[in-house]
């Protein structure tokens, strides 16, 4: 084998590995993930119980080379939440997580919680 031949398989094995590392999928990793805002709701009166309602909301930053122009993707999740909420939110998870791509990734939060309406 030449040393033509042999940078010529390395270029194939080259573009398959890049041609297949986008149809065979991302890898993803958890980061974290958070629970708060579980301390009782604000004082009320006596009477029956308050109705909650779960809301959720999702938010992403791409990514690539190390470059992006989002960067409040979070701030942009939480204000989902509360635009869903007339009343109290409590109980917030919050799941940070990343998916790999191809010279790329995706920064990824998604956040539930429990709406309490007046």
């Amino acid at each position: 084998m030449d040393a033509h031949d042999c940078a010529r398989r390395l270029a194939v094995a080259a573009l398959a590995l890049a041609a297949t590392s986008g149809t065979i999928g991302c890898f993803s990793s958890v980061h974290e993930y958070q629970a708060a805002g579980y301390a009782s709701p604000t004082r009320r009166e006596p009477g029956p119980p308050i109705a909650a309602s779960r809301i959720q909301s999702d938010a992403r930053q791409f990514v690539v080379l190390g470059l992006t122009g989002n960067t409040d993707y979070v701030d942009e999740a939480y204000a989902s939440l509360t635009t869903q909420c007339p009343g109290e939110i409590v109980g917030v998870n919050t799941r940070y997580s990343t998916k790999l791509g191809f010279f790329s990734y995706t920064n990824e939060v998604h956040m539930q919680a429990l709406c309490l309406k007046p």
